[in-house]
């Protein structure tokens, strides 16, 4: 056997065996659940409650003032609890954020106050109760508190179960308790204030992300319409939802221009997308244009199956105006994809659209362009060098430019919201299930947090990073605490975009420990495994083949790059931390990435296959040497494609083929080559495929088309098969002259 026209034989081996598609499942399937391969990661302290004691409501708390605290209690067991009592302790003030996260994940809460009979619970049964919990030191039972700050508060449900007593549940929650409001000093007049008075104030900034679970249907292609999984989106958008109520918190609130919103120019897309119509649906058509015989479309695409218009365009619409009059922008990476794991993936294109594209999106969508040239990823660490300068926490190392935010408070406002968030550079043994405690009491922990590093002494400029996956609730919380301590000038604004952006050389200078290994200071235990990473860097190799092997037509609005866009978008969304850095949610995250990877290499291998090679028959049989061989060649894509026809033949066969065959969009075209093939044989096998041309891609190109099997029969094989045919004549004729000699004779001697 001779190769002609593409690949050497191991390269032929590897894609004329199997099929030109990509592999999808063939690592990402054996990747475990990272929530479970590193358990000892997300869990340094605090075991799981037996039953539910949740935060529902507090009033404000301030210094010799009681506190009124609803909390819900629910049985969770299947067995029934009595004489259940609700107990309120605290611990001392806390200085610094390090010691809030100390005394949230295991501290002691010395101080005891009032307790409260809550009866029993049957199981699945749960109810409210009101605790008035006193701070004064004359009252009984009181808390004690005498100065304001911030404390931590614990919260304790026992009770007996068969006759035997238990601690069942606990909720800790750290609460600003504020001063007398007839003491609060005006914030200092600018004129008046002495030189050394402002410099005892920390200068602050806030960054406030913004970015939703995007859950864009998979294998989407440029030219379509939007199609989505779900509403879930429109909910979102909807006045009330959670991203209007986003929105609307950062615009009612003044931050004196400390404030930033980080915007994930994936969901600016979406919604740009979304309010010019869109179709919910949980799968989509093939966009590969295929020949289909007619009873094969009788019974298929039905009006059903093409899924309900989408109802959220108007409040998409309405959101986007929203967000037209933010003041202040910068960028997340797209769908909050995880940097470092993209840096992983070695993709030009791919990391071009993680770090590189956000800004023309937020500019055409919003009219005007981002504030900041940073890009705050939810890793808050990166150990790869990108050519944008990123937001990174102040303990980790990187490389290339970045500004820094306060790592401790930014690990202690990731634990609040819905979808408390475990961060690769928070000290491992403060680490717990966040989501413990309830969503109230972590949004309370998360505004306390900023009056805490308000205070904090050793630490003069102040970062405050939001996580990425920002909760209403958390936001007000933060947003009130904020304005309150600028205006009363206990933080001095600081804008976004006056933050010092340092090389990674700079900060080794500045650095204790300068040898420090670039990235996360801790184990990060929702870091992406490598098969994963390997997966996604296979299929957006795919992606870039895929692309090309079509060109450009100036007939055609739509672009190469614009057609494989959404696709490269995909493996983004795949890699998101959305989801993933939350205990609870990682397992499903990964499994929804493991989905997203499958459909979209499905997509591909769809894509790639609508360019194939359609022979007439199986058998060719040439009338003489000069007689062309023809073969259809057929496209499916929206584009035309330039290929190559490549073949292997065995010794002493040669085909003389074009050097390029422009097939066009979505159609077909019949290529005509000549054949030198040996004399002396009956038949010659040839294998035949499309492949790119070869100075395109290297000497050899790569594979297009699955490889077809045609069988020549030769000059040889045609005179034989004549002779045979001759042969059978003779013999039929002689044996009619045989028969009609007997009838003759018969009719004689009648």
């Amino acid at each position: 056997m001779r190769l002609r026209g593409l690949c050497a034989a191991a390269t032929l081996a590897l894609f004329c065996v199997a099929p030109a598609a990509p592999s999808p499942q063939a690592r990402a399937q054996d990747a475990p659940d990272s929530a479970l391969e590193n358990a000892q990661y997300w869990l340094g302290a605090r075991g799981p409650d037996e039953l539910e004691l949740s935060l529902v409501r507090a009033s404000e708390a301030q210094v010799g003032q009681s506190v009124s605290v609803t909390l819900r209690l629910e049985n969770t067991s299947e067995s029934t609890v009595d004489n259940l009592q609700v107990t309120a302790r605290r611990g001392d003030a806390v200085d610094t954020t390090t010691q809030a996260r100390q005394q949230l994940a295991a501290g002691a809460y010395q101080y005891y106050g009032p307790s409260d009979s809550a009866g029993s619970l049957e199981p699945g049964e749960s109810r409210e109760i009101t605790l008035e919990v006193p701070t004064a030191l004359g009252d009984e039972s009181t808390l004690a508190i005498t100065d304001p700050g911030a404390y931590p508060l614990l919260f304790t449900l026992t009770g007996t179960r068969d006759g035997e007593a238990a601690s069942f549940a606990e909720e800790r929650v750290l609460i600003d308790v504020l001063g007398d409001p007839a003491q609060h000093e005006p914030a200092a007049d600018a004129d008046s204030e002495t030189a050394s008075e402002a410099d005892e104030r920390h200068q602050f900034s806030l960054i406030y992300p913004i970015t939703a679970q995007l859950d864009v249907v998979p294998g989407d292609t440029g030219g379509q319409d939007l199609i989505l999984e779900s509403e879930n989106l429109a909910g979102q958008f909807a006045p009330g939802g959670r991203l209007d109520q986003l929105v609307e918190t950062y615009l009612t609130h003044d931050l004196h221009g400390a404030g930033c919103m980080a915007v994930d120019p994936a969901l600016l897309d979406v919604a740009d997308r979304m309010a010019a119509g869109y179709t919910v649906n949980p799968s989509r058509p093939s966009i590969a244009q295929r020949p289909k015989r007619l009873r094969d479309s009788w019974f298929s695409a039905s009006e059903q199956d093409r899924g309900d218009p989408g109802t959220g365009s108007a409040d998409a619409a309405a959101w986007l105006d929203k967000m037209r009059t933010v003041d202040c922008t910068m960028l997340m990476p797209w769908a909050n994809a995880n940097t470092d794991a993209v840096a992983e993936a070695n993709n030009a294109w791919l990391t071009h659209e993680a770090l590189e594209r956000g800004a023309d999106t937020v500019s055409r969508i919003l009219g005007t362009p981002v504030n900041s040239e940073l890009t705050a990823p939810a890793s808050g660490t990166t150990a790869h060098e990108f050519s944008v300068p990123l937001v990174v926490a102040d303990n980790s190392t990187w490389v290339g430019n970045a500004t820094t935010f306060d790592a401790s408070l930014g690990a202690l406002l990731a634990e609040s919201g819905s979808m408390p968030q475990t961060v690769g550079y928070s000290n491992p043994e403060l680490r717990y299930d966040f989501a413990e405690d309830s969503e109230q009491a972590r949004a309370l922990t998360a505004g306390a947090s900023i009056s805490v590093a308000a205070a904090q002494e050793d630490q003069k400029d102040m970062v405050a990073k939001l996580p990425n996956y920002l909760d209403p609730a958390a936001a007000r919380s933060v947003m009130e605490t904020t304005q309150r301590l600028l205006d009363a000038g206990q933080l001095d604004p600081r804008p976004v975009t006056a933050l010092p952006i340092k090389s990674a050389q700079e900060a080794t200078e500045d650095a204790e420990d300068p040898a420090g290994e670039p990235g996360s200071p801790y184990p990060d235990p929702a870091a992406f495994h490598e098969a994963e990473i390997a997966q996604v860097a296979q299929q957006a190799r795919y992606t870039d083949e895929l692309m090309s092997i079509m060109v450009n037509d100036p007939s055609i609005a739509l672009t190469r790059y614009g057609f494989t866009l959404p696709l490269r978008r995909d493996l983004l969304i795949a890699l998101s931390d959305t989801q993933r850095t939350s205990l609870r949610n990682n397992s499903q995250a990964a499994r929804a990435s493991r989905e997203r990877l499958q459909k979209n290499s499905d997509t591909l291998r769809d894509l790639r296959s609508s360019v194939s090679l359609i022979p007439p028959g199986n058998v060719y049989t040439r009338v003489s040497e000069s007689s062309p061989l023809l073969i259809v060649a057929e496209n499916g894509l929206p584009l035309p494609v330039d290929a190559h026809l490549a073949y292997d033949a065995p010794d002493g066969a040669t085909l003389s083929t074009q050097d390029s065959v422009h097939i066009p969009a979505k159609g077909s075209i019949t290529v005509s080559m000549t054949a030198d093939l040996p004399s002396d044989v009956d038949r010659t096998s040839l294998r035949l495929w499309l492949a790119t041309p070869a100075e395109s891609d290297g000497p050899t190109g790569h594979l297009i088309s699955d490889p077809i099997d045609i069988t020549v029969q030769t000059r040889a094989g045609i005179v034989s098969v004549y002779g045979v045919g001759i042969v059978a004549a003779l013999a039929l004729a002689l044996a009619a002259l045989f028969r009609l000699g007997r009838r003759k004779k018969k009719k004689s001697h009648g």
